[in-house]
């Protein structure tokens, strides 16, 4: 191969057209290698290894002396880490970051970047005084040819022969010279031609001629153009193109250097040098770069839920959404989440990429909102259908909310083609989505109609999470034609039961469809077997019990954390920890009693309920147990929304006994977190709970829950045990009152007349770990079993 000189003044021995240019923070571009070194070490790639002497690229030649060919291979690759290792130690000493002046314009965009599944990006990025040149694939081919500063090289190339029977054909070429402080890495994907594919996708049509072909459209923007759109506003930046014979000079001596000049003419923020030089965060103190927990096992993850905390929550989907990405992220893998754009929020910004989907034979068009937060992408999808939402994102008529999900999971499996996260689009290879409850559920559908049974997306699969079966999308046989597909697809979403007889049902096909599937704790993945707890879906999830598994979630204990938590820091709320607990916790409960206009006493115990407002909440059960607590002497705080009526007796009660119950119609985040602190025990007589979220975070603020014995309730609280000072709570075997009468009775016994067993409770279950790291890595095996399941 010949080194392309163009328009594009760093595309290093490429077979595409020329690059594009990024700036992408390390903390990406260090999880982009890793990806595609994981795909190489394990194997996934069927190239030989071939490794040259002299500076010369892999070519082909005799397949003779392989045995020689991997001992020099493993030799220079010696070499290089040692030259790496000596890199990274002077990086580690030298934490300062150089700054660097931007000059002349960046290279613009001739290349299409979102061609089908793979997509290719040039980034810019410092290394501690040199240059980083990077251009990634998302693909499951790639080659990587590294080229010492003596001359000689090492090539690995790699690559899928289905692909390339398909016309389908990336190529990774690699450049790299360490001892000089230069780092240029050119990842390229590359076509023989355009990539062609029949007429079929998310907006294909299944009764057109299959011999028909259509060619997949680009963005309206490049990734470069976006990137620096959002990261860049108002900055003028100038990049000096460098002349044919400096780059050929290059090309022909890894151990010489080109000089990039980069200059910020109107000045560059702390904040923004940092997406440039962050190589120093990334070292620890004996320079070495951090492996990823996941090891061989890093993947592309891309989570899609209805709601995402902060942004939309009614519920612990909400919180799931918004916390495991970020901990998967911290085991090393590359994640996305992609959620509705209900509200103007502040922090995701206009990707200017532009979709249009068909929903009910209307074209729709999405636009594509992002921001990258806590190493994780958080994709927001925007439309009119979804507008005026946001304190009611599941309201409208039964239609209207299908076809809301119709669109959003269209828009959502396209995602990795079409959204550049940090300049580089995700791409279908080593990807797992994982799709969550009914309202995501046609995304595993979707894939495998509209992709992997075209041939398609051949590397991609599919996790559906059950946070609650009770809501399955279901309806009238009639619906299924709102979803698009061909009717050979219908008999999945069929389902027959006593009550409503035949019908259509989201869920019921998702599950069918999707690769695996996941419930959200040990005690609901065995309700789901049963009749009672399956809600008509028991024997489909039976059918599929081999692909079923139950992880107890965790909590974000960034948000969720009684030393950190910023809205315990005013109103005369504190922050607390486990040896302050007594005091701190004392001082957040009068400073709650005082915000609701509650009498302010010590002594009287606070309880709490934070929830939705419906029928498997157990709200009803509380109200039938209120008279009796207001003859126990307790204040009753209730925070939540739901049904009207219940919303009118929560209003009702608080007239009744003004000084002693405050009900909160609505939901506000600030006063989940200060309730949570302020009471003393939390309420959930939930008839069912999945896995429930707010027990956890009682717990790590030394709130004592007391709580019906099911799914994930009976999994997280132990029972006290007075005899061996043991436990976590109270619990009761039967959603009625009189049962949680009697535990709460005990409780309030205990809180008033044993008060070194009162806080050896509270104590045990702050010292717990609640965090998702733990289910993250649960998770983790999932993703690993999808992967390979074929």
């Amino acid at each position: 191969m010949a080194s392309s000189i163009g328009s594009s003044p760093f595309v290093l021995e490429t077979t595409t057209s020329s690059a594009q240019v990024f700036v992408v923070p390390e903390s990406r571009r260090n999880r982009c290698l890793r990806l595609g070194w994981d795909w190489h070490k394990r194997g996934l790639l069927s190239k030989n290894i071939r490794a040259e002497a002299n500076g010369s690229n892999g070519t082909n030649g005799d397949e003779d002396g392989s045995e020689g060919v991997l001992q020099a291979t493993t030799e220079k690759s010696k070499k290089v880490l040692a030259w790496q290792s000596n890199l990274l130690q002077q990086i580690a000493e030298r934490k300062k970051p150089i700054s660097y002046e931007l000059s002349d314009k960046f290279p613009p965009n001739n290349s299409s970047p979102h061609n089908a599944s793979t997509s290719g990006h040039n980034a810019v990025e410092n290394q501690n005084g040199g240059i980083v040149w990077r251009k990634y694939v998302n693909s499951s081919t790639y080659s990587d040819t590294i080229i010492e500063s003596e001359g000689n090289s090492i090539s690995h190339e790699g690559s899928n022969e289905s692909n390339q029977q398909n016309g389908s054909i990336s190529r990774v070429n690699a450049v790299e010279t360490q001892k000089s402080g230069t780092f240029v890495r050119n990842y390229v994907h590359s076509n023989k031609g355009s990539l062609e594919v029949t007429s079929v996708g998310i907006n294909g049509g299944f009764d057109e001629v299959k011999e028909e072909n259509v060619k997949i459209p680009t963005p309206k923007m490049s990734s470069s153009e976006l990137y620096f759109t959002e990261q860049f506003k108002g900055k003028k930046y100038q990049a000096i193109k460098p002349d044919s014979d400096t780059l050929q000079a290059f090309l022909a001596n890894g151990t010489e250097t080109s000089s990039i000049k980069v200059e910020n003419q109107e000045g560059m923020s702390e904040t923004r040098s940092k997406l440039i030089t962050e190589e120093s965060s990334t070292v620890d103190g004996e320079g070495e770069i951090s492996a990823p927990l996941a090891g061989t096992n890093v993947m592309n993850v891309i989570l899609v839920a209805a709601e995402c905390a902060p942004w939309s929550k009614t519920g612990g989907l909400g919180d799931v959404a918004g916390s495991l990405p970020k901990a998967l992220a911290r085991r090393g893998h590359r994640v996305m989440v992609v959620a509705p754009r209900y509200g103007n929020y502040a922090e995701p910004q206009d990707t200017g990429v532009r979709k249009t989907y068909r929903v009910d034979g209307h074209d729709m068009e999405v636009q594509y909102f992002q921001a990258y937060i806590d190493g994780v992408d958080f994709v927001f999808i925007e439309s009119p259908i979804f507008h005026h939402l946001d304190n009611n994102i599941y309201g409208g008529s039964r239609l209207d909310i299908l076809k809301r999900m119709v669109l959003f999971c269209k828009a959502a499996v396209e995602v990795p083609w079409h959204v550049p996260c940090g300049g580089v689009c995700y791409g279908d290879g080593n990807l797992v989505f994982i799709a969550n409850d009914w309202h995501t559920a046609l995304l595993p559908v979707y894939l495998k109609a509209y992709y992997r049974d075209q041939g398609l997306m051949k590397y991609t699969r599919s996790v559906l999470v059950i946070h609650n079966i009770a809501h399955q999308g279901r309806g009238p046989v009639d619906d299924f034609f709102f979803v698009d597909l061909p009717e050979y697809y219908m008999d999945i979403f069929k389902l027959y039961d006593p009550v409503g007889g035949e019908h259509f049902n989201i869920f019921a096909a998702g599950l069918k469809a999707a690769d695996r599937v996941v419930t959200v704790s040990h005690g609901y993945a065995w309700e789901l077997k049963t009749s009672e707890g399956g809600w008509g879906l028991n024997g489909i999830i039976n059918d599929n019990g081999w692909k079923l598994r139950g992880i107890v979630n965790g909590i974000d204990n960034k948000e969720w954390n009684p030393m950190h938590d910023v809205h315990l820091k005013s109103d005369g709320y504190t922050n607390y920890s486990l040896e302050t607990l007594p005091v701190g916790k004392a001082q957040c409960k009068a400073a709650l009693q005082k915000e609701l206009g509650l009498p302010v006493n010590e002594d009287v115990p606070v309880i709490g309920f934070i929830g939705r407002l419906d029928n498997q909440k157990g709200v009803d059960i509380i109200g039938e147990a209120i008279p009796w607590m207001m003859g126990q002497d307790v204040q009753l705080v209730m925070l939540g929304t739901g049904r009207p009526d219940l919303e009118h007796m929560l209003r009702q009660f608080e007239n009744q006994h003004n000084d002693k119950i405050r009900g909160w119609v609505g939901f506000s985040v600030k006063m989940a977190h200060r309730i949570t602190a302020g009471v003393d025990i939390l309420l959930m007589p939930s008839r069912f709970e999945p896995c429930g979220l707010n027990q956890l975070y009682a717990m790590s603020y030394g709130t004592v829950p007391v709580v019906h014995a099911v799914g994930g309730l009976r999994d997280t609280v132990q029972p006290f045990d007075p005899f061996n000072e043991s436990g976590l709570g109270w619990t009761f075997d039967s959603a009625d009152s009189g049962k949680l009468i009697h535990a709460l009775g005990n409780c309030l016994l205990t809180y008033r007349e044993h008060k070194k067993s009162w806080e050896g409770i509270q104590r045990r279950g702050m010292m717990q770990d609640l965090s998702w790291d733990n289910a993250a890595q649960l998770y983790e095996e999932v993703l690993v079993a999808a992967k390979y399941q074929w």
